[in-house]
Formats: structure tokens, sequence, C-alpha cells
């Protein structure tokens, strides 16, 4: 049975780090299985992140060299050909976010969910207000989502309190991290509910779009939801959208497909 760790820490990416330390293997080695999400709490209080770290199987070295053979007969022999590591170290460190691997950006995630915790946590304090924290990372995106808080109060009207909130946090990673932040803070689940709506909204303005061949203008959105809205339309035959207008009243629109 191959080697594996239960190992819990702070943040998933901790958890990881120290597996990897105790089997002595590098991240290309081992699978990552998330057990447990961390879930913060005030004063320090919460639930660590928990996961299975396991060592891949090695593959023989017969076994890898006839299947080398297999698949490229023509090749050089070994000592001829140019290993692959020494073409991708010549790329430079400082790269694009766009262009970074999956490894380094959920690594950014991680960076960004736990500095939003802390920043939330430390509000909450000076608020004097109970609850706990849940840090979850999806859709390439850092979350962080307020329970047990007393919704109404951080949620305003029509979310614009929760808004502000989020543009708050969204500044103080920003500056630590020296580089645009994406974090969603949620209260309660709130957005969640939000972006239910959002797309039942969508999918009636689609059936209106292709029952009277006219444009249809949704609401005003933020970038994430426009988001969600363009991807949903891209699915559905028929009917095309497109965005207008500035920030923060900018918003979809559908059109009947040309």
């Amino acid at each position: 049975m191959p080697e594996q760790r239960e190992v819990t820490g702070g943040s998933i990416r901790e958890a990881v780090e120290e597996a990897v330390h105790q089997l002595g293997l590098g991240h290309e080695d081992v699978e990552v299985e998330v057990l447990e999400e961390p879930r913060r709490g005030l004063f320090g209080s919460g639930r660590p992140a928990k996961v299975r770290v396991t060592a891949k199987a090695a593959v023989p070295a017969d076994d890898e060299t006839q299947a080398t053979h297999a698949a490229d007969p023509g090749a050089r022999p070994e000592e001829e050909q140019e290993p692959m590591t020494d073409i991708d170290s010549t790329v430079g460190t400082a790269q694009p976010e766009e262009d970074i691997s999956p490894e380094e950006r959920m690594n950014q995630l991680d960076e960004e969910a736990d500095l939003a915790a802390d920043f939330v946590e430390g509000l909450l304090d000076l608020l004097d207000l109970p609850g706990d924290i849940e840090i979850q990372v999806q859709d390439d995106q850092a979350l962080v989502n307020l329970e047990d808080v007393g919704s109404g109060l951080l949620i305003g009207r029509r979310g614009a309190t929760l808004d502000a909130l989020q543009e708050l946090v969204r500044c103080a990673v920003q500056r630590q991290t020296e580089r645009r932040s994406r974090v969603r803070i949620d209260v309660e689940g709130y957005r969640s509910r939000h972006v239910d709506k959002l797309r039942d909204r969508c999918r009636e303005a689609i059936a209106q779009v292709r029952e009277s061949g006219e444009a249809v203008r949704l609401e005003p959105m933020d970038a994430y939801e426009r988001k969600l809205i363009h991807d949903l339309v891209a699915r559905t035959g028929g009917v095309t959208s497109s965005s207008e207008g500035t920030e923060p009243r900018r918003r979809v629109v559908l059109h009947p497909e040309s």
C-alpha cells in the first residue's frame, strides 16, 4: 500500500507542505485529498484544514524504459536527449498571473483566503460581533463566508453593506500581496442564494428573447455575476450576450442570435 500521511494545518497549503515534508517527496510525487476545509472562529478558535497525502506508485525502471521506447521508437539514446527540466528552467520566474502553474495559483488563493479571514476576524472583534469564518477556494477564487454573525447588519439593503465590506477586504489583501485580489466575502450564504436567483432570472430572460426576438437588459451586476450570466448564455443556443454601461451600473444584455 502506498505510503500516506493525514496532516492538519492552519490552511490547506500548510497541511500539504507538512505532509510532503514528512514523506520526503516532492509535490509532483504525491496525490492530495482534502478531508476538511479550514474553519475560522473569533479569538483563535475554529477548525484546522486536514488533508490526506499519498505517495504515487513508482513506475519500475524497466517498465518505464519499455514504455518510452514503445511510444517513440525513433528516439535518440537516453544520454543524447535533452532533459525537459533544462528547457523548463529557462522560463523566467516573473511570470504574469495568468501564466502561473495551477499549484502556484492555488497557493495564491490560499494566501488571499487566509489574509482576508484574518482581516475580517479583526473587524468582527472591533465591532464586538460574534461569528465563525469559513474559507473555501473554488472556481479560481477565494471565498470567505461568515456564519452566525447577524446577517442583516453586514448585508445591508440589497447587499450594499456586504459589497462595501468586500471591497474593503480586497483592498487590505491587495496591500499585503501587491497583486489584484478577487476574494469574495459572503454572509450566511447570501451571495450563493443571490447567484441562484440570478441564474433563474437569466433563464427567464433567455426564454423571453427566444419568444420575442428582442434584446433583454438585466439589472446591474458586478463582474463576477456578469461572468456567471455570460457563461450560462454561452451554453445556451439561440441567444448571445454582451455587457454595457459603466461600473457600478454595468449590466448584461441578451440578444437573439443572428
